[in-house]
């Protein structure tokens, strides 16, 4: 069932963990994204990006997405990820989007706010999610870790979140888009500083490549939304390279697909797992 998406943040906030918002760029994902959450009985973001949304087309990728969320048995939003352009985010809520990401995370701290504002009236009673500091790496792409990154800074983000009346707050606490360059650091004490002044359910980006134990510490210190995005693409582009090798010029394209459907939703369903019971150890 499509929801707004404040309401899946807030059952992450009343169960003291973290949903997961899955990047999608076409049927056969959404398709497995969706079986994922079915198969958890939990509810999932599912995210579409600016870059996915123009590769695709807008209509046809935003109709295919919003059909899915509607015919899901569990709560679904979908969610416009790293928009820049209002107009882009004017689209997407016309269409019928229940959350928004607008990342104004380079802009100064006064821009980032008023690109916020204008945001939230556009965005209207859907979910909001803000962006201080950056996120390394390319949305959309294999990136990396850049440690010139600017973090989040704790003493902005409660005047931050109340200036611009978002519902939650992406941090950069040296989380990357895509492929991290070595062993993830991330700066937990800089995370549970933003955790005690920020009115809102934190978010993390770039979780592929996390080792579990940081993602339970990220959620034990006020993480409710966690991204992912590579994992996905990287068991889609395995399997569908197993699969097209074992075929045999058969072209048996349904089973093909089929497979790397079965590879995805096998891993999503264990980022689920782990976001909703990691910090419990359940």
């Amino acid at each position: 069932m499509l929801v707004n998406g404040r309401e899946i943040l807030a059952w992450a906030v009343a169960r003291r963990c973290a949903v997961a918002s899955f990047n999608t760029y076409d049927l056969e994902l959404t398709r497995a994204l969706i079986a994922a959450a079915e198969a958890e009985q939990a509810p999932i973001f599912l995210a579409a990006g600016a870059g996915a949304l123009e590769f695709a087309g807008f209509t046809l990728l935003s109709a295919v997405v919003l059909a899915a969320a509607e015919e899901a048995t569990v709560p679904v939003a979908v969610h416009l990820d790293h928009a820049t352009h209002p107009a882009l985010v004017e689209r997407a809520v016309a269409a019928g989007f229940t959350s928004v990401m607008v990342d104004g995370s380079a802009l100064p701290f006064a821009g980032n706010v008023a690109h916020l504002q204008a945001a939230r009236t556009a965005v209207g009673p859907w979910a909001l999610e803000g962006e201080l500091g950056g996120v390394g790496g390319s949305e959309d792409r294999a990136g990396s870790q850049h440690s010139e990154v600017p973090m989040t800074d704790p003493d902005e983000a409660a005047a931050f979140a109340e200036h611009t009346g978002i519902d939650s707050l992406a941090v950069a606490i040296g989380n990357a888009h895509g492929v991290y360059k070595g062993e993830p650091r991330l700066d937990l004490d800089r995370l549970a500083a933003i955790e005690a002044v920020s009115p809102v359910p934190l978010v993390l980006h770039g979780a592929s490549g996390i080792p579990d134990g940081l993602i339970a510490a990220c959620i034990e210190r006020g993480v409710r939304k966690i991204n992912v995005n590579t994992e996905l693409r990287r068991a889609w582009f395995e399997q569908l390279a197993a699969g097209l090798a074992l075929d045999g010029g058969r072209y048996d394209l349904p089973a093909v697909f089929g497979g790397a459907m079965e590879s995805v939703t096998g891993t999503a369903r264990s980022f689920i797992r782990l976001f909703r019971d990691g910090a419990s150890g359940g």
